[in-house]
């Protein structure tokens, strides 16, 4: 999270370094809209953010099945909302071009999305994985 600082290091290392691989692809967006082709790298990162995000809430829910995580229901819950939030994001982001004020503004609403669900989900559900041994 270099970048970002040690405040979103949860402390468990398959976690942090899906984050790591999230939080890299809002810095390689914001290159990739100073090149020539940024729409075509640009919807390139969007996408892979967007599969990268899908592929991290499903292991954190196997993490979740696999400990008797407590709170489950809840976390499934706030990753549906999550992804439908970022769905949306990313598809009226792709629709309005890389140089639309629009889109920097959402990739800004995406990232905070992003790094609350960090700093509070995620954050708890590693502390239960450290307190069971788990992590």
């Amino acid at each position: 999270m270099d970048r970002y600082g040690d405040a979103l290091v949860l402390g468990v290392d398959t976690m942090d370094n899906e984050h790591r691989q999230l939080a890299a692809l809002f810095v390689e967006f914001a290159a990739a809209m100073k090149k020539e082709d940024a729409h075509q790298r640009a919807k390139a990162i969007v996408e892979k953010a967007l599969a990268l995000t899908n592929e991290h809430f499903e292991h954190e829910e196997e993490l979740m099945v696999q400990t008797a995580y407590p709170a489950i229901e809840d976390e499934k819950f706030h990753h549906r909302n999550l992804r439908l939030k970022l769905t949306t994001l990313v598809g009226d982001a792709l629709n309005n071009g890389v140089s639309d004020p629009v889109t920097m503004r959402n990739l800004g609403v995406m990232q905070k999305l992003l790094f609350a669900h960090i700093d509070g989900p995620d954050r708890q559900l590693a502390n239960y994985l450290i307190a069971r041994g788990s992590a």
